[in-house]
């Protein structure tokens, strides 16, 4: 059974986030990234200056700041604000890395003139700011993430991952006979078991059951009975759940269910859950998932593999040919360990 619980504001305002940050670049000093006025006007990256004491780490001789490991940090801790010490730890370093990566993919954009134009902001901004809302400005405000952080972060991302559907995706392609070919050598992925569909009414009070058998004794429609005192997740259905797998279902179902008919109602089963009756609908025999109906999945699952391989790959040689300088008393004070990263 799923119980209903109210959405915290803060669960709210994660889940909104990444659309909600479109609305504060739409606003105050956005335009401070843009150059030009055309509809071609792109987005000026070039990094700030930093002063020497607040450096964390150089790229390329590129300073990131304390400020943006910061606010880094501090929008990190929304998600895991209930680790442990060691977790966050990890959790760190791991961000830390995130960012490090993040500013050489941006630089290597920059350096082959990649950039994203002003149309390409402002329509991604448009679709995101849809469903926007006007709590996430002061929400930052409250965890004391600047405004004018998110704004660089959001944009930043944006273009490294331009630059990695270039460079990467792009050229990646997956043939019709590689699809075909993972298909028949792997047969044995692509059994479907016996699946039943049925009609499925849960109730929690005795009452509610009795006035149910009540309904059907009387000739109601067992779709109707079950829309108006289910409490099962295919109540908008009427209590239909589709063709279930025979291997999800529990014993005591299964065994119910074998015992009907099609059109058959059961008699009640009583668990942990409730009071149930069952309806059944039909069954379909185990089978074989034909190539058409398993081809487009696989295609898919190829090509994100084999993109994720070649960005591995990829990304590994930009960190090679990186000039990567870490300030040991700026990267303590983040709290990231420092083993495996070069030093200043």
């Amino acid at each position: 059974m799923v119980n209903d619980v109210a959405e915290s504001k803060t669960d709210r305002l994660k889940r909104i986030g990444r659309k909600t940050l479109a609305a504060l670049l739409l606003t105050g000093s956005a335009a401070f990234f843009l150059s030009g006025c055309s509809s071609e006007a792109t987005v000026d990256l070039a990094p700030a200056p930093v002063p020497l004491d607040k450096t964390v780490v150089t790229v390329n001789g590129e300073p990131l700041s304390l400020d943006e490991f910061d606010s880094e940090f501090r929008l990190m801790q929304i998600y895991y604000s209930a680790v442990t010490e060691g977790d966050m730890r990890t959790i760190k370093r791991r961000l830390f890395e995130q960012v490090i990566n993040r500013r050489i993919l941006v630089q290597e954009a920059r350096k082959i003139g990649l950039r994203m134009t002003q149309k390409e902001v402002d329509e991604t901004f448009r679709e995101a700011v849809k469903d926007g809302t006007e709590d996430f400005s002061s929400f930052l405000k409250s965890r004391g993430v600047n405004e004018q952080a998110w704004k660089w972060k959001f944009l930043r991302e944006k273009l490294a991952r331009k630059l990695v559907e270039q460079e990467v995706n792009a050229k990646v392609q997956i043939t019709p006979d590689e699809v075909e070919d993972y298909y028949w050598s792997h047969l044995s992925e692509y059994w479907r078991p016996d699946a039943v569909r049925a009609r499925h009414l849960v109730v929690q009070k005795r009452n509610d059951l009795e006035k149910a058998l009540n309904g059907l004794q009387k000739g109601e429609d067992f779709q109707r009975i079950t829309s108006t005192f289910s409490v099962g997740m295919e109540k908008a259905q009427g209590g239909d759940w589709g063709f279930m797998d025979s291997d999800r279902l529990s014993a005591a179902y299964w065994n119910v269910l074998t015992k009907l008919k099609p059109g058959e109602i059961s008699k009640p089963l009583k668990d942990e859950f409730g009071y149930h009756l069952f309806q059944l609908i039909e069954w379909r025999p185990r089978r074989m998932r034909s190539f058409a109906e398993a081809k487009e999945k696989i295609r898919d699952s190829l090509l994100k593999e084999e993109q994720d391989l070649r960005f591995d790959q990829w990304m590994s040689g930009l960190k090679k040919k990186a000039t990567i300088k870490v300030n040991r008393e700026m990267a303590l004070i983040v709290g990231v360990t420092l083993e495996g990263l070069r030093e200043e």
